[in-house]
């Protein structure tokens, strides 16, 4: 691939709801561009962006791929990315260094949740879109319905600039709405089409609003110019209509990235905090890291962005955010497995360079000092206990998971030291299967998984009041410590406080610090059920000691038996974690989701509209939430999507307490035998 100048460079992300058809839009857009001899396919396992056993396998894309392809002088660098929502973290690495997005919708189905979700993310960094219809010689394809449903759900600016020839099995192409002649497409349809194009123009413009109301037309060439202009001022989404398999409307869809959509040079400068980065190829170097994946061959590879000037194959640069100094090998290009080496890269240009050992994701290369904002990942909704399927694993499995942690964001790694689990979270059942393939593949390390523990706490309603002597004598030095102790319950989240108040010297300064760090090694432990014990207020009050045998040990032992025992006392009660928990999804889904959160024990807060989908705001404990993203893509078909973060601790009912204790005595019972 040779260079070009920074007007001709084009970088585009490809995005919609799963199977929409992106990967097939990619594939023929590549074909017919000469950048593949053959068309591949979904079904024939032969496309170039999905091209690891596992996308195959699946028949979805799970990795965005950067590829490119290049024609009539211009380099554009296009990104076919996953549609299934467990890899919506691939989407946002790529749009936030992307110049544009093409938004992928099937003819058959309509707007899907991915392309409103998708939309949500590229609306958020600024880019400006077009809509390709696509599926259009599929049964059950319609264009008006789904062109409908576009202005429905993305508003007026939604503007189709061509129609098609036929819908289903009989659709021959498409007409440009460019033009004055309909061809062979329906002539009523192209007239209300053209109309539509005319008054979106229009409205772009004040002098062509006043041409078009005094003279009720446009002519092709202002029509031309006018939507030109309405693009670039983000007024008009394009609409095009497609079959990517059929390699129909296609052509019309790469002259619309051409002549429609930004290059780096229209995007202008880029204010980064206070710097200004220019797409100059000519200005000091500044590139930007936005993704990493380990390579079975070659090792670490590392995406970037080229934001301002050029960076070139064998030079050194400088590692603005860590400081160090990184030597590049041959830069190269993706386009699938393929790997294609180029000299130098430009601004909008996205290339990978391989073994780079002090770079990692969000870092800035090149000459210019700038701290990019990190990318903002979602949180992860699903998460589970890993362990080691064979005994020794563990080394490789924890360098697995924090190389996969690096290139994969939206996969959070956690030991909590009230479970001393190791737990994986992810975007749902799928991203963490495949990732779990991923850690098998690449560092032979296989893991069983089973539902997490739940951090319970421990809590007490009443009062007690003990006193409790630790004496033993067995030959030589003795023990003794004896202490009396008042608990009582502190107000929520306030914690454990220990009050020291002895009067006259009767237990020594000392041992006192003893006492207080018997106690909270059994707050640790727990008493009725192994959790923490927590919000608890603690008076050690009197006490005795003895000449020869008092001493730490004999304190702590007298503290940590006390504290039992008046826990057991205080009408202990355990706390479970609940959620904040919220529910985008289809309305004629809401009856079945508000009986799912029913079960649950869960408590809607409260309910929104966003578009055309239903939000549900509700609280729900951990313990229930386990199961609920596969819960929810059953009720809903896939189409609804949810977040969670911790809100706060909460009593659990008795029944259910009965049973975590009951389970908890059972265990220790047989840890005891």
């Amino acid at each position: 691939m040779k260079n070009v100048p920074v007007e001709k460079i084009r970088n585009v992300i490809v995005v919609g709801h799963a199977a929409s058809g992106k990967t097939s839009l990619v594939e023929a857009m590549l074909n017919k561009t000469g950048m593949t001899q053959r068309l591949g396919t979904i079904l024939d396992k032969n496309t170039v962006s999905d091209c690891t056993p596992e996308e195959q396998e699946r028949g979805v894309s799970i990795h965005g791929s950067n590829l490119y392809f290049t024609t009539n002088g211009y380099n554009v660098f296009i990104g076919d990315m996953p549609g299934y929502t467990d890899f919506v973290g691939q989407v946002v690495a790529n749009a936030a260094v992307a110049d544009s997005a093409i938004v992928v919708v099937d003819a058959t189905k309509g707007v899907e949740v991915g392309a409103i979700q998708n939309v949500k993310i590229i609306d958020k960094y600024g880019l400006p879109k077009m809509f390709v219809i696509n599926k259009a010689d599929k049964e059950g394809a319609k264009f008006e319905e789904t062109l409908a449903a576009l202005v429905k759900d993305f508003g007026n600016k939604c503007c189709p600039i061509v129609i098609p020839v036929g819908m289903e099995a009989g659709f021959k192409g498409v007409v440009s709405l460019f033009g004055s002649d309909p061809g062979a497409a329906d002539q009523a349809l192209f007239k209300s089409m053209k109309t539509k194009l005319v008054e979106a123009v229009a409205e772009t413009d004040d002098d062509l609003a006043m041409k078009y109301l005094d003279e009720e037309t446009l002519s092709d060439e202002e029509v031309a110019d006018g939507f030109k202009k309405g693009m670039a001022e983000g007024k008009i989404c394009p609409v095009l209509v497609t079959s990517a398999t059929g390699l129909q409307g296609v052509q019309e869809v790469i002259d619309a990235i051409l002549n429609y959509l930004p290059s780096p040079a229209d995007k202008g400068v880029k204010k980064v905090g206070d710097t200004e980065l220019k797409p100059d190829p000519n200005a000091p170097a500044c590139a930007y890291v936005f993704k990493t994946v380990t390579d079975s061959s070659i090792g670490q590879i590392t995406f970037m962005r080229v934001y301002q000037g050029k960076i070139s194959s064998g030079t050194e640069v400088q590692n603005q955010t860590s400081g160090q100094k990184e030597r590049f090998g041959d830069l190269m290009i993706m386009q699938g497995k393929e790997r294609i080496s180029v000299d130098a890269a430009l601004p909008g240009e996205i290339v990978a360079v391989s073994k780079l050992k002090k770079t990692k994701l969000n870092d800035t290369l090149g000459a210019v000092k700038v701290d990019f904002p990190p990318i903002e990942f979602p949180n992860p909704v699903m998460t589970v206990a890993v362990t080691a399927a064979k005994q020794g694993d563990e080394e490789r499995i924890s360098e697995g998971l924090n190389r996969l942690v690096e290139e994969d964001p939206t996969i959070h790694v956690d030991r909590p030291q009230e479970t001393h689990e190791l737990l994986v979270s992810g975007m749902g059942d799928v991203h963490l299967d495949v990732s779990f393939r991923w850690l098998k593949d690449k560092f032979r390390a296989e893991v069983k998984t089973a539902t997490p523990k739940v951090a319970y706490h421990e809590t007490i309603r009443g009062t007690a009041d003990v006193r409790y002597r630790h004496k033993k004598q067995s030959g030589g030095a003795g023990q003794f410590g004896e202490v009396a102790i008042r608990l009582k319950p502190n107000e929520r989240d306030k914690g454990y406080e220990f009050k020291d108040m002895i009067v006259g010297g009767v237990i020594s300064g000392s041992f006192i610090p003893s006492v207080d760090k018997g106690i909270q090694s059994r707050m640790s432990e727990g008493v009725i059920a192994g959790c923490r014990v927590v919000d608890v207020i603690v008076e050690l009050y009197d006490g005795k000691e003895h000449p020869v045998d008092s001493k730490d040990i004999a304190f702590q032992i007298a503290g940590r038996m006390a504290f039992s025992e008046a826990i057991k006392k205080a009408d202990p009660i355990l706390l479970e974690p609940i959620m904040n928990v919220t529910i985008a999804c289809p309305s004629e889904f809401m009856g079945d989701i508000n009986g799912n959160i029913n079960s649950k024990r869960g408590q809607i807060m409260g309910m929104d509209m966003d578009g055309n989908f239903q939000v549900i705001k509700c609280q729900v404990p951990q313990a229930e939430m386990f199961r609920f993203c596969s819960e929810l893509r059953s009720i809903t078909g896939g189409s609804g999507t949810y977040s969670m973060e911790f809100s706060h601790y909460s009593e659990v009912p008795p029944n259910i307490a009965q049973q975590i204790k009951s389970a908890y005595e059972a265990t220790k019972k047989k840890e005891d035998e």
